[in-house]
């Protein structure tokens, strides 16, 4: 009966190992071959996830550590560091009898120190209540002390207290900034306006553009910024309405940095200009402008307006016919930048070539149409504009007059 029970295990045991199974402690199989006292990774493991916690200064930085039974590790610091609690895996080695190797996989929440980032804890000695170690990278002395839930609690509430801190002065700074300018649009992406903010000298203000039929309008509305909340803060805005949809407050949340409004039909959209001017820059396909709807200085343009997809890009006037003849395509050749922080785009005049040849100076004589010559000093203008996706369309606003275009591939 003895012979049948070993066959059968030594059978099992085959069967298991052939379906990738190993033994739990295969990692450690050799930790018997060593001295009676050693250091031992099981009982180094023991001791870590006996206590509440582990504290550790290190860096001038006072890092908290969490350890669990199924190998993963919550890992926090003082308010030095303000960045949330990172949670990762461990485990555990040796390198001999004397030391035992704790890794946390990239680092844990040391990964933020500036300089001698540790991930791997030589540990050279170890009680129920403390553990001797050093870096394995810079060597620098490391000792682990243990901490009770109470104790880590408060630093973390401490810690909590400095980022929301710290969040609601980034939050000021974001809106005067990357989140100044952006859109307004409806619950399924249909555009309504264009938002920009803007703080002098503690005074908000926020000013909405948005077409009414053919006529570009900018309205400037006041607004007061309240971050007395923990959560996010506040834009109270007086007598906005987009679209007909009231907004009276845009939210920034302080965990996102995402904008919202009090408004569920009307959200915040960070589309930047940028984003279609790197698209311009590679993977664009000519636009044609759509003469039909268009601001009325720009109105009365020759045959085709075009933003074509050469390389060098154009501005492409196709101007029909004058006194003398069939004009020349003329070719206003673009160099296209955006100013990401101000959401503006920017093209420069790079001069003119005559691909199919010329009568003369078909530049010249183009810009003496009046339409014409207002549309090429809207696209060239220092100041910049807005661009814009709805739809199928490409919209071009002034930042403040109201000129403006839209384009379709």
């Amino acid at each position: 009966m003895k012979k049948i029970t070993y066959i059968l295990m030594s059978l099992c045991c085959l069967t298991l190992y052939s379906c990738g199974m190993t033994e739990p402690w295969k990692d450690w199989e050799n930790e018997g071959n060593l001295g009676e006292d050693r250091l031992r990774p099981s009982e180094v493991k023991r001791v870590l996830c006996g206590a509440d916690g582990w504290k550790m200064t290190y860096e001038d930085v006072t890092f908290y550590f969490r350890f669990g039974e199924e190998g993963t590790a919550d890992s926090d610091s003082d308010e030095k560091i303000l960045e949330n609690s990172v949670k990762t895996d461990y485990k555990l080695d040796f390198q001999g009898g004397e030391i035992v190797l704790l890794t946390l996989s990239n680092g844990g929440m040391m990964r933020y120190l500036s300089d001698n980032q540790e991930s791997t804890f030589v540990i050279t000695g170890y009680s129920d209540t403390q553990i001797t170690a050093k870096g394995q990278t810079y060597g620098k002395p490391m000792t682990l002390v243990t901490v009770t839930d109470a104790e880590m609690k408060q630093a973390k509430d401490k810690k909590e207290q400095f980022i929301i801190a710290q969040n609601k002065k980034q939050a000021i700074e974001k809106l005067k900034s990357e989140l100044g300018n952006g859109e307004l649009r409806s619950a399924n992406n249909a555009f309504y306006a264009h938002y920009s903010i803007a703080c002098n000298d503690d005074v908000w203000k926020i000013k909405i553009s948005h077409l009414d039929g053919k006529v570009l309008k900018h309205t400037e509305y006041a607004m007061t910024l309240t971050t007395s909340d923990d959560v996010k803060a506040v834009l109270d805005i007086e007598g906005l309405t987009v679209n007909g949809e009231a907004v009276k407050a845009i939210y920034f949340d302080y965990a996102t940095s995402g904008l919202t409004t009090d408004n569920p039909d009307v959200k915040v959209t960070l589309n930047k200009s940028s984003d279609i001017v790197d698209r311009y820059n590679s993977s664009w396909k000519t636009h044609i402008v759509d003469r039909d709807y268009i601001c009325d200085k720009f109105a009365g343009m020759p045959a085709q307006v075009e933003f074509d997809d050469r390389s060098p890009r154009h501005i492409v006037v196709c101007p029909g016919s004058n006194d003398s003849g069939q004009w020349h395509y003329i070719f206003f050749i673009l160099q296209a930048t955006a100013d990401v922080q101000a959401g503006r785009v920017h093209f420069e005049d790079r001069g003119v070539e005559y691909l199919f040849g010329n009568y003369g100076d078909d530049a010249g004589l183009v810009r003496q149409i009046e339409a014409v010559d207002n549309f090429l000093n809207f696209n060239y203008a220092q100041s910049g504009f807005w661009m814009l996706e709805d739809g199928e369309y490409l919209y071009a606003l002034s930042t403040d007059s109201d000129e403006w275009f839209r384009m379709k591939q």
